[in-house]
């Protein structure tokens, strides 16, 4: 019997080990599962994805001539918040979708107010209702066929082109000065208010195109054209000390893709806005001190959610010319640029109509 108990013995001190060893393997591991801040909402749907882009004259923007220009002629960085910086001194505010799976609208709302930011240099930055974008797609687009929270970036992207959109404001009988939670909500139900649609009508996007590979990426940037990105991608929480964030896990997101930068050894990220508050992501910023609201990427990941092939730049009124933004590279030029802004331009999106 003593043999047995000192057998007995011996297999539970090795197994005690062995858990102890395992504890200690696993105890590090960064739980950033759980430290996720903020609501999710991109659907994919590839069928309607393919819908949308096969109505468009340019259904990439390979197809448009910002598309034509080589990308070994791009500068080696393009920070789109600084057009906006330039103007009030501070970077574009931080973005708050809340419990609302409402990330398609804020991600489709900052990349079109990034292009009005190049459109209209100098002027005031113009903010976006995003309630009206989401209720928009999933209603008048979508045809109410999503029962929960979310909606495709294509059907956001049909949206701002087939109606458009509506700067933040008090309206008649609407108070949009600020992002309602129970208002988007209820448009993601209901659809746009029809006393709102002529309003809406006045401002749409001219034009919209699918940007799938990174390369297309950088070439809508240098040009100035902000880029909604929807992926399955998700990132950890803590930027380095560069600014980048490293792929963990999967998000079923849609954010702002708004600045590509290339390291002085050659390798390149792009800058990602997300829509979670100021203080979702911590650490430094990085390059060209961004909002807080977002973070870099490694280019071979946003590549990879680029051609999950959800993802669309938007135009200004006047489609897609090329229109490389050279003062956003050169600081000297950019200083003396500051001196012509604010002349000429107007406050408001009754400016570019």
């Amino acid at each position: 019997m003593a043999k047995w108990f000192k057998i007995l013995a011996a297999i539970l001190g090795a197994l005690a080990t062995a858990l102890a060893a395992f504890v200690l393997t696993v105890a590090p591991v960064d739980p950033e599962p759980l430290a996720v801040p903020g609501a999710f909402g991109w659907v994919a749907d590839p069928d309607a994805v393919a819908e949308v882009a096969k109505a468009q004259p340019a259904p990439t923007i390979a197809q448009t001539p910002a598309g034509g220009v080589p990308v070994e002629s791009l500068p080696d960085h393009a920070y789109l918040w600084e057009l906006e910086r330039n103007v009030t001194g501070q970077n574009p505010p931080p973005q708050n979708q809340k419990s609302v799976g409402s990330c398609v609208s804020f991600g489709t709302a900052r990349a079109i107010e990034r292009t009005l930011a190049g459109q209209r240099q100098g002027a005031p930055p113009v903010r976006l209702v995003e309630e009206v974008i989401y209720g928009g797609s999933r209603v008048e687009i979508g045809g109410g066929r999503i029962s929960g929270d979310g909606s495709i970036g294509a059907w956001a992207a049909e949206f701002v082109k087939q109606y458009g959109v509506l700067e933040r404001g008090s309206y008649p009988g609407y108070d949009l000065r600020s992002y309602s939670e129970p208002l988007c909500r209820d448009w993601g139900r209901l659809g746009v208010p029809d006393p709102l649609e002529p309003t809406v009508r006045k401002f749409p996007v001219k034009s919209i195109t699918q940007v799938t590979t990174w390369d297309q990426a950088k070439q809508a940037l240098a040009s100035r054209y902000g880029i909604a990105i929807s992926s399955s991608q998700g990132f950890q929480m803590q930027r380095d000390s560069r600014g980048i964030c490293g792929p963990f896990g999967r998000w079923m997101h849609c954010m702002c893709l708004d600045g590509y930068h290339r390291d002085a050894d050659g390798t390149e990220y792009g800058h990602i806005e997300n829509s979670w508050g100021p203080d979702a992501h911590r650490g430094p910023v990085g390059w060209g001190n961004p909002s807080t609201a977002g973070f870099w990427a490694r280019a071979d990941v946003i590549d990879k959610m680029l051609r999950q092939g959800d993802s669309w730049a938007f135009s200004d009124v006047q489609g897609f010319p090329a229109r490389l933004d050279w003062l956003l590279i050169n600081p000297k030029e950019r200083a003396y640029a500051r001196c012509f802004q604010g002349y000429g331009t107007a406050s408001s999106l009754e400016s570019l109509r």
